[in-house]
């Protein structure tokens, strides 16, 4: 086989045009010197001019009109194509067969990242190319591919666990929201049904007692009215008889005193008995029901001392504080701020729901909220989320205070209708909210919603910045 492949390389060779080192087309002989070449690559070679011509590869002196057809050369040609084709087919599916000059494709061209046959190899195009044995470039990049392969399978099976993981948290989660929506609806119908019970017996209770009210406010106003009418029937007796001569208001007279004796008691008739206004009473008991159920979310807060910064002071009950004019001489201890003003509630939540008051309308700089237990208590910090502290602020200016929300990484500016007087701080720790109400009209002034705290304490937080400035606790 390596014979004949050798054989079939010189009829390549033997049937390849010097000048454009491809087969020949159309082959002519130069009488001259015997040498053959493509007519229309020696056409182009010689040009348009009319003088003498030589031959491209020995230089000989030719006449342009002396060139011979070699019929003999183009079977040669025609043989040659034939037996490359016939190989090409024999080597497989090794590398095909170059669609231009017809010979398998064994070569592999690294510029143009190509394979290309050994004619191709010859030709202008890929002179100056790095040209490789095409089983070499195979393996070359068959390699690198595989590489590629592998990091791709592994970025795709991180992806697909990403998706599993991802997935499987959202069932996890939409599990969670489901529970506590049914346990929430489940509740509300419980509250609404109590609460449809309740206005019935309450409604059919005040109906009774507006009925049995009016019934003995009729009793009593005609009773009122009898006796009214015997005093004035009396007093205009008594008024007649006072006018009269003595001997008239001698004749009779005794029977006259005798109906002013007999008169009705004057002393004020019960219109309404105790037992009637118990029964009143009673129908304040949802309002009972309401304070009970409030009582169970407030939590009853308390500043610590020994978080406090030593302007602050704190009253004895530990129920407010307020910003002094100098520091105090306090140890300083890991959980006392040293820079800021502020002051840590003694009192700390890992679960629940819980809301405490602050009267805030003593004027002054302040800050209310949460944070958590872990937050920095030397040096400076900044007062919001990203340091574990969700709290609003009153900042007082020459247009009068102006209320900020402390988010980060810049703080949002509440729209008030008026200045609160008490706040109401509301935690609810498993749903990651932090909110304040206006206590007085209820009105939501902030809420900061999808935090997470971890697992960690969270501790009421309080501060101060000026001078004479008041917090207290309800």
């Amino acid at each position: 086989m390596a014979a004949a492949g050798g054989h079939i390389q010189r009829l390549r060779d033997e049937a390849t045009c010097s000048i454009c080192l491809d087969y020949f087309k159309d082959p002519v002989t130069i009488p001259e010197c015997g040498h053959n070449f493509c007519r229309s690559c020696l056409i182009q070679r010689w040009g348009e001019s009319e003088a003498k011509a030589s031959c491209p590869q020995c230089g000989e002196r030719v006449q342009r009109r002396s060139l011979i057809p070699n019929r003999l050369l183009a079977n040669v040609v025609e043989i040659a194509q034939n037996l490359s084709l016939q190989e090409g087919k024999e080597e497989g599916g090794k590398g095909g067969v170059c669609e231009k000059h017809q010979e398998p494709l064994k070569l592999f061209c690294k510029e143009d990242e190509a394979p290309i046959c050994v004619v191709c190899d010859r030709s202008k195009e890929h002179k100056s190319h790095e040209v490789i044995p095409l089983k070499e470039a195979f393996e070359e990049y068959k390699e690198e591919i595989c590489s590629h392969l592998e990091i791709l399978r592994e970025e795709r099976e991180e992806i697909l666990a990403h998706q599993a993981a991802l997935d499987k948290e959202s069932k996890d989660l939409l599990k969670i929201t489901e529970s506590e929506r049914l346990k929430t609806v489940e509740k509300l119908r419980e509250l609404r049904q109590f609460l449809e019970k309740q206005e019935k017996r309450l409604l059919t209770h005040v109906a009774e007692v507006e009925k049995e009210i009016a019934g003995r406010r009729d009793e009593q106003l005609a009773r009122l009215s009898r006796k009214l009418s015997s005093l004035e029937r009396i007093i205009q007796e008594m008024e007649e008889k006072s006018q009269q001569p003595a001997s008239e208001l001698l004749q009779d007279v005794r029977s006259t005193l005798e109906r002013y004796e007999k008169r009705e008691s004057p002393e004020k008739p019960l219109a309404f008995p105790p037992d009637l206004r118990n029964r009143i009473l009673e129908s304040c008991d949802l309002n009972h029901l309401v304070e009970d159920t409030v009582k169970q979310w407030k939590a009853n807060v308390t500043l610590d001392p020994d978080t406090a910064h030593p302007e602050l002071i704190l009253s004895e009950d530990r129920k407010s504080v307020i910003h002094g004019d100098k520091p105090q001489a306090l140890p300083d201890n890991p959980e006392r701020f040293s820079e800021e003003f502020c002051v840590l509630g003694h009192e700390g939540f890992t679960a629940g729901r819980h809301f405490w008051e602050i009267n805030v309308e003593s004027g002054g700089e302040w800050f209310v909220g949460v944070a958590r237990k872990s937050v920095r208590r030397k040096g400076y910090f900044n007062l919001n989320p990203t340091w574990g502290i969700w709290a609003v602020s009153k900042s007082v200016g020459d247009l009068g205070g102006e209320y900020m929300a402390c988010t980060s990484p810049k703080y949002s500016p509440l729209s008030l209708r008026e200045e609160p007087r008490r706040i109401w701080v509301t935690l609810d720790y498993e749903g990651g909210r932090v909110s304040f109400y206006d206590a007085d009209s209820g009105a939501e002034l902030y809420t900061f919603s999808g935090a997470s705290f971890s697992g960690e304490t969270l501790l009421p937080f309080f501060s101060l910045w000026e001078n004479e400035a008041h917090l207290c606790i309800s």
